[in-house]
């Protein structure tokens, strides 16, 4: 039983090293894993997001509130705000996916200044919209500083109307929260050791989450592939005559393992390659090492498992890209989900490589 065991195990990893899918995975994943690193430690972000502002500048609070939007981020090179003159530019560039989201500051803008937030801002965003739930708050937070003095005196004059040393009062003590920078405006650098002490921000997470999900794509589209060639093997009678003999439990377990095997190691060249180009984005290593192996096996389950049941490989290729599109969005590539509903929560818990990446960027530090 052992020595068949181990035949069958060499003859189906024999199998797997001929396949062309394979031989080019192993050369393009970690191509582009370490292109991409090497690009993202020359300082340029992974993932940039725009959002578009429609307002007037010749209004005085609307280009307040722009300021402290372009303010807060200029460092970021992540988000960025980028002002419209024309409506329909900014609608048009949103539905073509040209910006994330667009902002038009209506005519009620002014009530902000007495503390009245509702119906001054309209969002505008389409399917392609991944980043609003950021780009709000950051907007929010533009909208009440610029407007946190106005509400300020505005408040103390009304229990203290007559007062004259109102004003310069609220002005004085704000200017002096500025020079303070109480408003906690980020500062980001780059330069040489801060990373080490430093945790991790948006961009570098973000980064991690791509590049893993990069791997983990690639696993699941592997997995893919194999399916219907195992599938086939059904239909030749090998498989009859192995569970006559009593071992097709045996090959099941030789195929699980040879599999895992290809997948631990198209996993472990694309880690190399992002260990060699951006080490920052990866966990410690028996994280990695765990998390990769746990996905390998799911992966590999999978495979095996649909190899015995599936009738006919059909199935597999006509979800084939649902399941990849899918496992893009639930699967915690770009962000993870929880932070936009709970329902996308719920689901998330659905997808191996959700569990993957999340491993990974739980101890990233």
């Amino acid at each position: 039983m052992v020595s068949f065991l181990l035949i069958s195990f060499a003859l189906n990893l024999k199998k797997f090293a001929l396949s062309k899918a394979l031989r080019l995975t192993l050369v393009m994943l970690p191509t582009a894993l370490f292109f991409g690193g090497m690009y993202l430690q020359s300082g340029s972000p992974v993932i940039t997001v725009t959002a578009g502002i429609y307002h007037n500048p010749a209004n005085h609070l609307e280009s307040r509130i722009f300021e402290a939007l372009t303010e807060s981020v200029v460092d970021t090179h992540f988000i960025n705000f980028s002002a419209y003159d024309t409506l329909d530019a900014l609608i048009e560039d949103v539905r073509l996916g040209r910006i994330d989201s667009g902002y038009i500051f209506g005519p009620n803008i002014e009530n902000a200044r007495r503390g009245e937030f509702d119906g001054i801002i309209t969002l505008v965003t389409s399917p392609r919209t991944v980043a609003a739930p950021i780009t709000n708050e950051i907007v929010a937070s533009a909208v009440l500083r610029a407007n946190a003095e106005d509400i300020t005196r505005d408040g103390l004059e009304a229990f203290f109307s007559g007062n004259a040393d109102i004003e310069a009062f609220v002005a004085g003590q704000f200017e002096y929260y500025t020079d303070s920078d109480i408003f906690m405006t980020p500062d980001f650098t780059d330069q040489p050791g801060q990373a080490a002490h430093d945790p991790p921000n948006a961009v570098q997470l973000t980064a991690s989450r791509v590049f893993h999900g990069i791997i983990g794509l690639t696993l699941l589209t592997l997995t893919l592939f194999a399916i219907p060639s195992f599938i086939e093997e059904r239909s030749s009678g090998i498989l009859s005559a192995l569970s006559a003999y009593g071992k097709l439990g045996v090959y099941y377990v030789s195929l699980w393992a040879a599999f895992f095997a290809v997948m631990l190691a198209v996993g472990t060249a694309g880690l190399l390659a992002v260990t060699v180009s951006a080490p920052q984005l990866l966990a410690p290593l028996y994280v990695e090492a765990a998390a990769l192996a746990a996905y390998a096996a799911v992966c590999s389950a999978i495979m095996t498992i649909a190899a015995r049941l599936l009738s006919g490989a059909g199935l597999v290729q006509s979800l084939g890209m649902f399941l990849v599109l899918a496992n893009i969005f639930f699967g915690g590539v770009l962000l993870n989900l929880a932070e936009v509903s709970p329902h996308f929560a719920r689901l998330q818990l659905l997808f191996p490589l959700y569990w993957y990446i999340e491993a990974i960027i739980s101890h990233i530090h």
